[in-house]
């Protein structure tokens, strides 16, 4: 066992107080503190709770007015939508009334243009008749005109065959349009002036004569056009000239089989009275 001195034990015990006094001093200090910050936080916790509760009673209420906004919104488009409907139904209704109008202006039409159709090829038909009896020539429509190019001189020779001048030369005219520098083209002028010389229209055969001879002066239709032509202008009195056509043939084509008649008729022209001779 170990003995402590006395003097030496109190000095240890008044430190010991001496150290617990100043320790409860800090912790009484300390606790004060805590207490008041503690004091501080709940009342900053309050103040928050009660500004949560106010912004929480704020959000209710613009909840509930973006509510009554978005049913009034929800209300009015579906008005709308009703009235659109409605608008839209209209327009549908009064389209079918436009549709079956037009229709029925379009059957009218049709009918119309129907008839308008079968009136004019009737009257062509009939304006073709007195035409042709008039001696006026109209043109053929292609549609009528073979394709092929000895199917439309062959029908072109048929017409003037059948003494229907008018076609006749609307088919040589056309011929000579499509095939110009063909060897029978000479000859579709030919038959055109030939044609007029029938009809007893000289006047109308001179232009396409000549034709023939400015055109086609190496053709073998050349004689026979001096010779149509010098009896075109005898029959218009027109002696010189029937003269000068006549003499072309007999000095410009001496193997020319037509000698004879350019003679005869040469002859016609000299033994004809003054009176007879305009020119």
């Amino acid at each position: 066992m170990v003995l402590i001195p006395v003097a030496l034990s109190a000095s240890l015990s008044a430190g010991c107080l001496f150290t617990t006094r100043s320790t409860g001093n800090q912790l009484r200090e300390t606790s004060a503190n805590h207490e008041e910050r503690l004091s501080t936080l709940e009342a900053n916790l309050s103040e928050e709770r009660n500004q949560l509760q106010r912004d929480l009673a704020k959000a209710n209420a613009q909840i509930l007015e973006l509510d009554g906004l978005t049913k009034e919104a929800t209300e009015r488009v579906r008005r709308n939508s009703a009235d659109l409907g409605l608008e839209v139904e209209q327009l549908r209704e009064q389209l079918a009334i436009l549709e079956g109008q037009i229709a029925e202006v379009r059957n009218q039409s049709e009918s119309s243009a129907r008839e308008f159709s079968r009136s004019r090829i009737e009257l062509e038909k009939r304006v073709d008749v007195v035409a042709r009896k008039a001696g006026i020539d109209f043109s053929v429509p292609d549609s009528e005109i073979p394709a092929d190019r000895q199917s439309h001189f062959t029908a072109s020779e048929n017409a003037y065959q059948n003494q229907d001048y008018s076609k006749c030369r609307a088919l040589f005219r056309a011929y000579a349009e499509r095939y110009p520098q063909d060897e029978r083209t000479d000859d579709a002028h030919y038959f055109i002036g030939q044609s007029y010389l029938d009809e007893g229209r000289p006047a109308s055969a001179l232009g396409a004569f000549r034709s023939v001879i400015t055109d086609h002066p190496r053709g073998d239709r050349a004689d026979d056009a001096l010779l149509a032509m010098g009896t075109a202008f005898f029959t218009l009195h027109a002696c010189t000239d029937a003269r000068t056509a006549l003499q072309a043939l007999l000095s410009g084509y001496p193997r020319s089989p037509l000698r004879t008649q350019a003679r005869a008729k040469l002859r016609e022209v000299q033994r004809s009275t003054p009176n007879y001779c305009t020119s």
